[in-house]
């Protein structure tokens, strides 16, 4: 209007500049006040969408901060006035003839930036897929160790302080649903080819209008698979940081509780008190003292006395020892880890991807053969080993030395408390090794408790029943300490803060595109009317419209943020060393997050159908038809 009416582009551009300019500093000086609150907000996460936390931070906007607030303004100034540049060569005419039906794409599809957007963002799915993590302990195998070194130092060990946890996924979920859009056009064309043989009229109109005003509805169903994706990819990963947490502090532990306590040792007929654990560090019977050849034996209280403790529902001995066997070549050190095959199962920590077999079918195994053995199943290709070999182990522990042929009964991948660089670790029947022993030696008790329950308190009811405990290691106060870690709440506050800005986004530009397009097509509503067709009619056809589009969004924006969550998070995992790393992330879909998007969207969809309706309603066909501009 303005150019019709004689105004220069030069003109245009400077409305469009002081108009953004002065919502800018309105909106900053918003953004201070809500900045401040989300800051606070943040301070008080707990978990995802959680913020219960009583920490009260104490909020200061430093200089940076401002810095920050100034460049978003300028940057918003720009967004501003980006659309002047194109519109400032229109004339009403020109303008008009243009918006009748949009045959030009979009500026991003002329220039082909979802493609290019598309590239390296599955240049970097592959390349975490091929070396298995964003931070390698190796970076390169051609660098030298002191340039890995260096590098590797470089990059973050803290998976709560590594920008990549959003920016990958970010920018593959952009560039996705760019694609999707590119993709949508020749969709609908066929959806309304489809509907023309049907005998719907609503939907042949709903059909053929989406085919035809793809430029109208593809930003706000662009906005909402790309805020769901995110919400379903943040939603997603929160769930996953939260399992992952629980379950590396149980695998350190090796179940809820692991106790050592201390035990009679009878040297030469004399019984002489001692605490030593049953570890793989613990001296054996030929060091323990300079010139001792006698071998020990060990009482101590039996392990079901544990449970008369309030609150422990299981209790298992597990005993860990130095050991060594001849693998390959030569002789190979590692860990023999005595269970009790019977109790163990119930006790100890374990998830599905630990080993082919269950929990309990591998300690049937072991149940089958007393002197079973399980492997690592990287040992077992490493040394051309299969189930039904046997080997010759030997294992150190304080009651002396014992050397047994095992059999292999099983395999597995992981197993708790263990970690590969401690070497190979056998597994077998802790009553077995006693009898080679010819007595028992020191183990640890392994609890499964009421995680409601503070590890301090069970210790001290147990000390009650006279166990002598020398140390206690509690996975749930491991949990707590990583629950409260100043970074972890930062990262899930952001998440938190993040997906309720999509949320709401979602939700409001949605709702300004249906009364939007209700107003631009005032006039096609009204000859609608006017030729016959009935409110209800009416009514299904926005319905449907509106109800496609949402349905359409959901279903692209849940399977997309899925897929990125599945396809990106196992490989997120970073640490300074590998034992950071264990056990893998075990990828959670956020489910109960997304049906709450899902309810969300219905009630959207209900609220804005409900007004539609009501301006349907109250539309005068004689205001709507006539010739000109729109009422």
């Amino acid at each position: 209007v303005f150019r019709s009416r004689g105004a220069t582009a030069t003109q245009v551009l400077g409305i469009s500049f002081l108009e953004g300019l002065l919502l800018g500093i309105v909106a900053l000086a918003a953004g201070i006040v809500l900045g401040q609150w989300l800051a606070s907000v943040i301070g008080r996460t707990r978990a995802f969408l959680d913020f219960s936390g009583q920490v009260n931070l104490r909020i200061v906007l430093t200089r940076s901060a401002w810095q920050f607030g100034l460049g978003l303004l300028g940057l918003a100034v720009l967004a501003q006035v980006a659309p002047a540049i194109s519109a400032a060569r229109h004339t009403v005419v020109t303008y008009k003839q243009e918006r009748a039906r949009l045959l030009r794409p979009a500026w991003w599809q002329r220039a082909w930036l979802d493609i290019l957007l598309l590239i390296p963002a599955g240049y970097g799915a592959y390349v975490l897929r091929r070396q298995g993590s964003i931070a390698p302990t190796i970076v390169s195998p051609a660098l030298t160790a002191q340039a890995n070194k260096i590098i590797s130092s470089a990059l973050p060990a803290d998976p709560f302080q590594n920008p990549l946890l959003l920016l990958a996924p970010a920018l593959a979920v952009l560039a996705l649903t760019l694609v999707m859009l590119r993709l949508l056009r020749p969709i609908m064309a066929a959806l309304a080819w489809l509907s023309s043989h049907t005998a719907s009229v609503g939907l042949l109109l709903t059909a053929r209008h989406l085919a035809r005003s793809h430029g109208y509805y593809a930003a706000p169903l662009a906005l909402l698979i790309f805020t769901l994706s995110l919400s379903a990819y943040t939603a997603s990963l929160a769930q996953t940081l939260d399992g992952h947490a629980f379950d590396q502090a149980h695998y350190e532990v090796g179940s809820d509780m692991r106790l050592v306590e201390g035990g009679q040792s009878a040297v030469a007929g004399g019984l002489l008190l001692s605490g030593l654990p049953g570890m793989g560090d613990a001296p054996s019977a030929s060091g323990s003292q300079a010139g001792a050849t006698e071998t020990r034996s060990w009482e101590f209280l039996p392990v079901a006395e544990h449970l008369k403790a309030p609150d422990v529902l299981g209790a298992a001995r597990v005993g860990r020892y130095r050991a060594s066997a001849r693998l390959g070549a030569g002789q190979q050190p590692g860990v023999f880890l005595g269970v009790d095959r019977v109790e163990f199962a119930a006790v100890a920590f374990w998830r599905h991807d630990f080993a082919p077999a269950s929990l309990g079918a591998l300690m049937n195994a072991l149940a089958a053969d007393r002197n079973g053995v399980l492997l690592p199943r990287e040992a077992l290709a490493q040394y051309a080993l299969a189930t039904g070999d046997r080997l010759r182990v030997t294992v150190d522990a304080p009651g002396g030395k014992a050397d047994m042929d095992l059999q292999i009964v099983g395999a597995f991948d992981l197993f708790p408390s263990w970690y590969p660089q401690d070497g190979v670790l056998f597994v077998g029947n802790l009553d077995y090794l006693f009898e080679r022993l010819g007595g028992q030696s020191p183990y640890d008790v392994w609890l499964k408790t009421d995680p409601a329950i503070p590890g301090s308190q069970i210790v001290s009811d147990l000390r009650a029943l006279g166990f002598d405990i020398s140390s206690a290691d509690d996975a749930m106060s491991l949990v707590r300490h990583e629950l409260h870690r100043p970074e972890r709440q930062g990262l899930f506050g952001l998440l938190s803060v993040g997906f309720a800005a999509a949320a709401f986004l979602t939700v409001f530009g949605f709702l300004l595109y249906a009364l939007f397009s209700f107003r631009r097509r005032f006039i096609e509503l009204g000859m609608l009317r006017a030729i016959g067709l009935s409110a209800s009619q009416m009514t299904w056809l926005l319905a449907s419209e509106l109800g496609f589009l949402i349905l359409m969004g959901l279903i692209a924006g849940t399977g997309l943020g899925a897929w990125i969550s599945e396809l990106f998070i196992p490989y997120l995992q970073v640490g300074a060393t590998p034992a950071d790393r264990i056990p893998p992330y075990l990828v959670t879909i956020g489910w109960p997050i997304i049906v709450r998007i899902y309810l969300l969207q219905g009630v959207l969809f209900l609220a804005t159908l409900a007004l539609l309706a009501t301006l349907l309603l109250r539309m005068r066909i004689f205001q709507a038809v006539k010739l000109g501009e729109t009422a």
